[in-house]
């Protein structure tokens, strides 16, 4: 390519597929200076002006996809070499594969980040590794607690109750909501931040987040569903079998993922 007297930048991102689990190597052969940035980190970068120049660097990656950007810079030529051609190389690498970018119609986040994360920390509060489902019973008491502790197979399971607890203390007031419960005078209403009203159904708190978040993002987490969690996101999840939240590298927090899941929030997306 002659040389023109300008500098000349290149961008571009989309996804990189990774088959497993895994630590994999990435390399670019540069022209003068550029760098890889994957899920928000520079994995490999050149600085400065270089010759056909390889630079290299690894990253542990869980398998899925994972949002990659690319920058290239190729100086202009100085003027005391200027009848000589500029050359421009940049060959990114995923070890001794050329690097593909893929084009995935990748969900927007349906929260931002810091209110996503206060969600999850109500919902830790009462989560399974953290309370066992007669402790949230217990916890929220008043004629809940004692229909459970009677037997009664209406108030058996503890999920919807739990994330009940997490949307109230986080500032979602379920009065109204399909199904809603009145706690009664003797409930624990500190534990819904002031509240009053639980659902205690699996299956219509699936169609209260229906109401809440819109369409889900995902139909399950099967084959072609929210399959390759990624640390740092954090989901909702749920149908007539069992609803709750989690982390994506930290299912166990809300037991297991059942039916529809909407991605609240993905670091390598766009709040």
């Amino acid at each position: 390519m002659a040389q023109d007297g300008r500098n000349r930048g290149h961008d571009w991102e989309g996804y990189i597929r990774v088959p497993e689990d895994g630590t994999y190597n990435f390399t670019i052969q540069i022209d003068d200076n550029g760098y890889l940035e994957i899920n928000g980190e520079k994995v490999a970068e050149l600085t400065g002006s270089h010759s056909s120049t390889s630079v290299s660097g690894s990253k542990e990656l869980k398998k899925g996809f994972h949002y990659a950007k690319l920058h290239h810079e190729n100086l202009a030529v100085p003027e005391e070499i200027a009848p000589y051609p500029n050359a421009e190389e940049f060959v990114p690498k995923m070890g001794d594969s050329e690097l593909e970018f893929w084009e995935i119609d990748a969900p927007k986040n349906l929260w931002n980040i810091a209110n996503a994360q206060r969600l999850l920390g109500c919902y830790n509060v009462v989560d399974y590794p953290t309370m066992t489902t007669d402790d949230v019973w217990n916890y929220i008491g008043g004629w809940l607690n004692d229909s459970h502790v009677s037997g009664d197979a209406n108030y058996i399971n503890s999920c919807a109750l739990r994330l009940s607890i997490a949307l109230s203390s986080y500032g979602i007031d379920l009065n109204g909501a399909p199904g809603a419960n009145n706690i009664g005078a003797k409930g624990n209403s500190q534990a819904l931040g002031g509240k009053k009203h639980v659902i205690i159904s699996a299956a219509q708190m699936a169609v209260y987040l229906r109401i809440l978040l819109g369409a889900p993002d995902y139909p399950d987490d099967g084959e072609n569903g929210y399959n390759t969690p990624q640390a740092g996101d954090i989901i909702v999840f749920g149908d007539s079998l069992h609803v709750g939240m989690c982390s994506g590298n930290n299912i166990g927090v809300g037991s297991f993922i059942s039916g529809p899941v909407w991605l609240l929030q993905r670091s390598t997306l766009d709040d």
